[in-house]
């Protein structure tokens, strides 16, 4: 059936109704009001729970304070206002992280171009006249606000942060996902990304010694896993795994429907789907040790983390849950009997996800359980 036209008074009406009135406000910060406002979190959010990791290495860090030093233009930063003095960051994080990192001695200037003479400094090494120069750069910020209720601030937010990221440096899709499903499950996500054991399979820096006060470590911050949220979507395969009706479509549509179908989950539920994210990490690790989620590469002895393979192991622990304790006891003969089963290369094809299709996801999961099972 052919859809109706619409006219131009409903158009009109449909403006009034969804205009969401947003209102900006510009101003220009001295970089050291940037540090007090961050360390005194009377101003910004400078990582809401949408926002992406930092990307940014050290040269480029460094590469963008050379340029507030030579007084260059650089783009404003956009800033959103829920509410009264509140400022969460939509686009700039890395800009601002940079100057907060450098004005705490953070990290030393590298790869400088104009000023290589400064390569190597800290912030507090730097001549007193320098660092007074610096002091009297500004970086300008516009202020979005919105005149639309509450419960439409996070849909507001999360388009506007969509718009304002379609350029620079792509989001990739859990970034995304991190984004546009906000919810305590995507919360739930990063959250168990830190396990300890989890960091330890994965080869990640522990959180719990990499991140202190809210400051990320340069090793976990530059590590290939956490940095791109690799670590979060490896958590979510997990939970959109574990049930085989819900594998069909492409691996992404899969994995989007797992967080849209957790955008309302209680926080009691995701208490529970914590702990039995651990518990089967956990059980990973009594049968694997360090290497649970590490294959060797065909004919070669190196081994490394593989994500189809974690996703077999980890399903596989997941519906043998109930027969921990047996598999413990027969490790020795459960890791034999996977390696001989690697050891065919058809086999390795299937499990390191040569063909990353839901059929090849299925077929993984269902081999690998069979092993499991086949010890018992």
């Amino acid at each position: 059936m052919a859809k109706a036209k619409v006219t131009l008074r409903e158009l009109e009406e449909r403006y009034q109704r969804e205009d969401r009135g947003v209102s900006q406000e510009r101003s220009d910060f001295l970089l050291p009001q940037i540090l007090d406002f961050v360390n005194q979190k009377k101003w910004m959010n400078l990582q809401p729970e949408y926002q992406r990791r930092q990307v940014w290495d050290r040269k480029k860090k460094s590469q963008f304070i050379e340029s507030l030093l030579m007084n260059l233009p650089v783009p404003p930063v956009f800033l959103f206002e829920p509410e009264y003095s509140r400022y969460e960051v939509m686009d700039g994080q890395q800009r601002l992280s940079a100057i907060v990192a450098f004005y705490s001695n953070r990290f030393k200037l590298s790869g400088l171009e104009h000023w290589p003479e400064l390569n190597g400094f800290l912030y507090d090494d730097l001549p007193p006249l320098i660092q007074r120069g610096l002091d009297r750069r500004r970086l300008s910020a516009v202020v979005l606000q919105s005149n639309a209720g509450v419960e439409d601030y996070d849909e507001l937010r999360k388009i506007v942060f969509e718009r304002l990221n379609t350029g620079g440096q792509k989001l990739n899709a859990q970034e995304l996902r991190n984004c546009i499903y906000s919810s305590e499950f995507a919360k739930l996500l990063v959250e168990l990304a830190g396990y300890s054991t989890f960091n330890d399979l994965l080869g990640v820096p522990r959180y719990d010694d990499y991140i202190v006060r809210g400051q990320i470590a340069q090793e976990l911050a530059e590590n290939a896993f956490f940095k791109r949220m690799i670590d979060c979507e490896l958590v979510l395969r997990f939970f959109a795994f574990r049930r085989k009706a819900n594998i069909k479509g492409s691996v992404k549509s899969v994995l989007d429907k797992c967080m849209m179908a957790n955008l309302e989950t209680k926080l009691d539920d995701v208490e529970l789907q914590a702990e039995e994210f651990r518990s089967r990490v956990d059980m990973a690790s009594e049968l694997f040790g360090v290497d649970a989620f590490k294959i060797r590469e065909f004919n070669k002895d190196q081994k490394k983390v593989s994500p189809p393979f974690y996703d077999a192991i980890i399903i596989a622990c997941d519906r043998q849950f109930a027969n921990r304790a047996a598999l413990v006891k027969k490790r020795v003969a459960l890791r034999k009997a996977l390696d001989a089963e690697l050891a065919k290369e058809d086999v390795y094809e299937l499990i390191v996800g040569r063909a990353n299709t839901s059929e090849a996801i299925r077929q993984r999961l269902d081999l690998v359980e069979k092993i499991f099972v086949g010890v018992l």
